[in-house]
């Protein structure tokens, strides 16, 4: 099973952040959300721990989290929590 984050989820966690005052956003990588998603930082620096912990906090009611990649931890892989 692909586990896929819309474009409108993306648009709804973007929001999410820039409502928290975080200057990240997130993207979706190779034209799907399926394949993964990139974290970019748009202002000021902000933990990265705390960030994934909201996206994942919104993904959770769909069942889907996102897990960093070990070699670069701005590049998020979707999952599902089963």
């Amino acid at each position: 099973m692909v586990h896929v984050v819309d474009f409108n989820m993306i648009v709804d966690i973007n929001q999410l952040l820039k409502s928290q005052g975080i200057e990240y956003s997130i993207h979706s990588i190779g034209g799907c959300a399926s394949c993964g998603l990139e974290l970019r930082q748009d202002g000021e620096e902000y933990h990265i721990d705390e960030i994934i912990k909201i996206i994942n906090d919104y993904l959770s009611q769909k069942w889907l989290k996102v897990v960093q990649n070990s070699d670069d931890p701005m590049m998020l892989y979707v999952d599902s929590k089963f």
